[in-house]
């Protein structure tokens, strides 16, 4: 598309080399997508050309397979073979294609981390604000929830009563919530890699997690307002 926009590259030529004593000519016989060739983080890849190796080889040679093996064993494995087919041929850099992402990925490990310890501190965050409100609303509405019990109201009746008011918080947070995770997603896939927008996974468990902490930081305050005395609610002022 770069270089030939009114037609195709299949059948063209193309030079190869630092100046024009050196310089050999190619014809492209396939055309392949781009690729990241710095870092996996790259907002797109980049062209790169493949020669065969008989006219343009250099001093390192990379191979990569592909193995039902752990990594560690099929080395040895590989090492051997070469070995067998010739001996004074160096294998170094063995590594498995996790261990080559994992480093690849190494400087931004640190602010990942960050990311997560913050995460779990507005976690611990929400979950005491929700049991504050509740704590609040049940001090609050002390005396209704005497004169609610003194007229006949069930014990289970005003526990659920502050129960879906914790939940009803619960929902307005999770929809605000996943809102923000699509907004900062969107904002932020340029230095994400193989991550989407929206990662549904992730999304649901959070969800899962706060709804969990949610209902345990409702249902003290629940629990609370079912314990108040009829009586006592009654002569606060």
């Amino acid at each position: 598309r770069r270089y030939w926009p009114n037609g195709g590259a299949l059948g063209q030529r193309v030079f190869q080399g630092s100046d024009s004593d050196d310089a050999k000519l190619f014809t492209i016989v396939g055309v392949v997508g781009a690729v990241k060739q710095a870092e996996l983080t790259e907002p797109q890849g980049q062209g790169a050309v493949y020669l065969p190796f008989i006219d343009f080889y250099g001093i390192n040679i990379f191979v990569v397979t592909r193995t039902s093996q752990r990594p560690e064993a099929f080395a040895e494995t590989l090492r051997k073979l070469v070995r067998a087919a010739n001996p004074d041929l160096a294998i170094d850099n063995l590594r498995s294609m996790d261990t080559r992402i994992a480093e690849s990925l190494i400087a931004r490990r640190s602010p990942a981390l960050l990311a997560g310890i913050f995460a779990g501190v507005a976690l611990l965050l929400a979950a005491i604000g929700t049991y504050g409100v509740l704590s609040y609303a049940v001090a609050q509405r002390r005396r209704e929830i005497g004169i609610r019990m003194a007229l006949g109201a069930q014990t289970r009746q005003i526990g659920a009563q502050f129960l879906s008011l914790g939940l009803r918080l619960l929902a307005a947070g999770t929809i605000l919530g996943l809102i923000g995770a699509w907004l900062a997603g969107r904002a932020m896939q340029s230095v994400l890699f193989d991550v989407p927008t929206l990662h549904i996974a992730t999304l649901l468990d959070t969800a899962l997690i706060m709804t969990a902490v949610s209902l345990i930081a409702c249902l003290i305050p629940a629990r609370r307002a079912t314990k108040v005395d009829p009586v006592v609610a009654l002569r606060a002022e």
